[in-house]
């Protein structure tokens, strides 16, 4: 077969194993997502182009609509993106970060049920106690909004925007340590481009009721 056919033939097959979980795939984005009340859990396999075939990365997402509705009134993003972004997001092996590479390799037909099994595999080990791990924001803020050393959860989005809604969100004590130190992040991070939409977060943030 076809690169494209063993792929799409491998989210097939893991769509019957883990359909049962109630993830539901979306072939084009290589998707599988479980909608929650207020929000998505989602297992995404990236499919990296190689010569000799296809190397398959894995990520886990939860989105927390609260969180990206008030984040995306002063976000950068185009609203076409509003109803995308995920809360939190990371691969299974920087979750896990031991080292390792989390990944398999797609190069013949004959790898299939080798890279079936193994998705299958980490998304029962790893992923399914990911959702439950990270599933209120009082443990997403506790995991995001660390005071010393730093989260396993980095980039952009959560070295500040995403922390300090979750602090706002909770009622978290050390809000003001937060809200300087990632305005500081912001002030020096690729010149300051970022700051104007943090700082507009945190208006938005002043403006919600309490409780």
């Amino acid at each position: 077969m076809s690169k494209e056919l063993n792929k799409n033939k491998l989210l097939e097959l893991v769509h019957n194993r883990i359909k049962k979980y109630g993830f539901i795939l979306n072939k084009r984005l290589a998707e599988f997502t479980e909608k929650q009340k207020d929000g998505w859990n989602k297992f995404q396999l990236i499919f990296l182009n190689r010569n000799e075939g296809w190397e398959i990365n894995i990520g886990m997402l939860i989105r927390e609509n609260l969180v990206e509705d008030i984040y995306h009134q002063a976000s950068y993003f185009e609203p076409k993106y509003h109803k995308t972004t995920p809360t939190l997001g990371i691969t299974v092996e920087d979750f896990i970060n031991d080292g390792k590479k989390y990944r398999c390799y797609l190069n013949s037909e004959n790898d299939i049920e080798t890279c079936m099994n193994y998705i299958e595999g980490l998304f029962l080990e790893i992923a399914l106690p990911f959702y439950k791990e990270y599933d209120s924001l009082k443990k997403m803020d506790e995991a995001v909004n660390v005071k010393d050393g730093t989260s396993i959860f980095s980039g952009l989005k959560y070295e500040g925007n995403l922390g300090i809604i979750l602090a706002k969100l909770v009622k978290n004590p050390d809000y003001n340590f937060f809200l300087e130190k990632y305005r500081n992040y912001y002030i020096h991070f690729s010149k300051g481009f970022y700051l104007p939409e943090f700082e507009k977060l945190t208006k938005v943030l002043d403006t919600l009721p309490p409780g």
